[in-house]
């Protein structure tokens, strides 16, 4: 009878090797009838013992009853509500686990369902396969079975928390407390691993690896006093955050909400940090509303935004002797520098506006001197601000120490003659200088490295400040505009010289020139200078004081033409150069011929 009960159970697999529903839906009795079955075998091989050990399994799944559990929907105290959220947290990493093994399940029963699919009716082991593949099933029911409780118990745990959080008095000055003292254990634990790492490396180096299994195992035992720590803050950061949501303190709350996140996902796998956040925000929502939720999530996300950027820009992109720069200190130093330029312009600008009171030359020193000083104080604290040691630019000067030596000292040169411009005065803005006697000008600015003048043709003429201060410069302005011009004019042989002073200094002084000077000291002369081949040579000593002084050719052209009429006018004989040839001998007569005057 036996035989034929398990001849008739092999049969079901002749034809087909497809998934045995009878096995999958029997009842306990089938398969206590199938286990005895098999061990009654007088045989048995490693393949009916491993079909006695899923029967039995199967078996075992079968006589497991799984409870609901029970909650108190009322709490009274601050303990019961803190108590109720250890358990909360301990079902979602239940629940959690539930979860990873359902996959581990269904990974194997899917793998378990494609053999099944490979095989032929007439294989050995089919019938180990259906009863894996019955256990697999039987597995996942009961696994789904208890995250349903878990899930429905999560979910009736939260609604007590929030059905009774406004019942629980919280003293959140002992949780203050509590959260500091854990966070000096933590540091403490922290230093502790540390020296024991630097102990366990060292004696990795003298070959005690015994002593270093021992120090390893207290490291471990500190891991685990750490995580403990850390549960217990997240569990004191939760009653704080439902006092501060008692109180809707909306910005602590978001806080400490970010808080036991961050704390959580140390310690906890991320399906345990989800629930845990959702039960936060859930409480959010029904104490709080839908509006003051979204208005206090989106002033939260903004700050974890601005916090994020801020974060950002704060990693360092490069190094300075050691000093990390961030884009936000190279980008403080660079707007602080061009507003300090900025800031520098504004200031010449204003100084080359004020009051006529000080002299072009004055304004300009002024506008200059302070520019420069503005811009040197910026660029130093440019430097200060983007962190690196400015007691460090001594490397740098003895860098430019090297550079000045080999390449920069022109510039150098014409840097410091620039500054001995400004503060010696010699030169000046306005004055009128002249180089040689093709190069001369009006000084319209003088900078730190160069002078600009402007000639009298309007060109713009640039002049190391070196040359102005190795060379010879006249200056026509230096003290004041007055200058003595000297013209020269010769008159003939014959000519009464007393009368040509008299006439020449009556015309002077009887001209429209407004620009002539006179004083006790500086009087216009006629000069008689030189008794020459074919003139008598003299010189008209006049002052000109004023803008003339600056267009020596335009003045000393009107005294010429001054000169020039009143010789003509008084029938004076200006000479020109004369030659009389005399004729000692020749070698023939000269012939002579007269032209005949035909009007005659």
């Amino acid at each position: 009878m036996k035989n034929l009960f398990i001849l008739l159970l092999f049969t079901s697999f002749i034809f087909s090797a497809d998934i045995n529903k009878t096995i999958i839906d029997a009842n306990s009795s089938y398969f206590k009838n199938l286990l005895s079955t098999i061990s009654k075998e007088s045989n048995l091989t490693n393949e009916d013992a491993i079909k006695k050990a899923l029967i039995q399994q199967i078996i075992d799944l079968k006589k497991k009853k799984i409870e609901a559990f029970k909650l108190n929907s009322y709490i009274k105290s601050e303990n019961e509500y803190k108590n109720l959220f250890i358990k909360y947290i301990k079902w979602s990493k239940k629940s959690a686990e539930i979860k990873n093994k359902i996959k581990i399940l269904q990974t194997k029963r899917d793998i378990t369902k494609k053999e099944i699919s490979k095989a032929t009716s007439k294989d050995k082991n089919l019938l180990t396969l259906q009863l894996q593949l019955t256990f697999y099933t039987k597995g996942l029911e009961l696994y789904n079975q208890k995250l349903k409780i878990y899930n429905n118990t999560i979910n009736k745990a939260k609604m007590i928390m929030i059905d009774n959080i406004n019942n629980i008095k919280i003293d959140d000055i002992k949780l203050n407390n509590n959260i500091k003292s854990i966070d000096n254990k933590l540091s403490n634990i922290k230093i502790t691993i540390q020296k024991y790492n630097i102990n366990i490396e060292q004696l990795n180096l003298l070959n005690k690896n015994q002593d270093a299994n021992v120090v390893k195992n207290e490291v471990n035992k500190l891991l685990e006093k750490k995580d403990k720590l850390i549960q217990n803050k997240i569990i004191d950061s939760f009653l704080l955050f439902s006092k501060y949501l008692q109180l809707k303190k909306t910005t602590k709350l978001f806080n400490m909400q970010k808080n036991i996140i961050n704390l959580s996902h140390k310690i906890y796998e991320d399906e345990v940090v989800t629930t845990i956040n959702k039960l936060l925000r859930d409480m959010e929502k029904k104490i709080l509303g839908n509006v003051e939720l979204i208005k206090g999530a989106t002033t939260q996300e903004l700050k974890n935004t601005i916090s994020l950027f801020f974060q950002k820009i704060n990693e360092p992109l490069f190094n300075i002797n050691n000093t990390p720069i961030s884009t936000l200190k190279l980008t403080l130093a660079l707007i602080f520098f061009i507003i300090s330029f900025l800031a520098g312009s504004l200031y010449k600008k204003s100084i080359k506006s004020i009051s006529d009171k000080l002299s072009n030359s004055s304004k300009t020193l002024l506008a200059n001197l302070g520019y420069y000083l503005i811009i040197l104080v910026a660029f130093f604290i440019s430097l200060k601000i983007l962190g690196v040691n400015l007691s460090s630019l001594a490397i740098v000067a003895g860098a430019l120490s090297v550079g000045i030596g080999f390449g920069l000292q022109n510039i150098v040169s014409n840097f410091i003659s620039g500054i001995i411009l400004m503060f010696e005065r010699s030169i000046k803005i306005g004055d009128y200088i002249q180089l040689d006697d093709d190069l001369r000008g009006r000084v319209l600015d003088i900078s730190m490295r160069s002078t600009t003048i402007t000639t009298n043709d309007n060109i713009d003429v640039i002049i190391p400040n070196k040359d102005l201060i190795e060379s010879q410069v006249i200056n026509w302005t230096m003290n004041d505009r007055i200058r003595r011009f000297k013209i020269p004019f010769g008159v003939a042989y014959g000519t009464d010289v007393h009368k040509v002073v008299d006439i020449i200094l009556n015309a002077v002084k009887n001209s429209t020139f407004r620009d002539i000077y006179q004083d006790k000291y500086r009087k216009t002369r006629v000069i008689m200078t030189n008794m020459n081949s074919s003139s008598v040579d003299f010189e008209l000593f006049v002052w000109i004081k004023g803008e003339e002084t600056l267009y020596p050719k335009r003045t000393q052209s009107r005294f010429l033409i001054l000169i020039y009429d009143t010789l003509y006018e008084h029938n004076i004989e200006i000479p020109f150069p004369q030659r009389d040839l005399h004729i000692k001998s020749i070698d023939s007569a000269i012939p002579v011929i007269i032209k005949e005057d035909k009007n005659n």
